[in-house]
């Protein structure tokens, strides 16, 4: 927090701790009639938390800046595949702390249906487990009526 932003955020007339914290445009808190070893501790606390949120804005930031330059790349390469005459369908899924985000570009029918495939969508397909499931039991009926 620049030097400014904490002459605004925190209000010292004294020069020793603080007696008013600013959480807002237009709200703050008065800490006068709490002694001096308490303001500090709820200053040390009020300062993590705007540490941590500072951080988790950033990641976000970074998150969403990420997201933003690969959808640019995925729409430039899906417009200059189109533009050659060819049929693309481009899909793509990414999770991150922003969520989860699904993209599906192109000029083929699948693209312009929107709709993501079981595996594009993180889906676990189970077909096979049911089929196999289906042959044991089958078998041990099997078993069990011919015994």
């Amino acid at each position: 927090m620049s030097e400014n932003g904490r002459e605004k955020s925190v209000t010292n007339p004294s020069g020793g701790v603080p007696t008013e914290i600013n959480l807002g445009p237009s709200t703050s808190m008065d800490l006068s009639w709490l002694p001096e070893n308490e303001r500090k501790a709820l200053l040390i606390d009020y300062t993590k938390g705007m540490i941590d949120i500072s951080k988790k804005a950033q990641e976000l930031h970074v998150d969403a800046a990420i997201l933003k330059k690969t959808l640019d790349d995925l729409s430039e390469t899906t417009r200059e595949v189109s533009d050659s005459g060819n049929a693309v369908t481009i899909t793509h899924t990414q999770t991150t702390k922003v969520g989860r985000t699904e993209v599906v570009m192109g000029n083929t029918e699948q693209a312009q249906s929107g709709k993501l495939t079981k595996s594009q969508t993180g889906e676990k397909d189970w077909t096979p487990y049911y089929i196999f499931a289906g042959i044991l039991a089958l078998i041990i009926i099997a078993a069990l009526m011919s015994g």
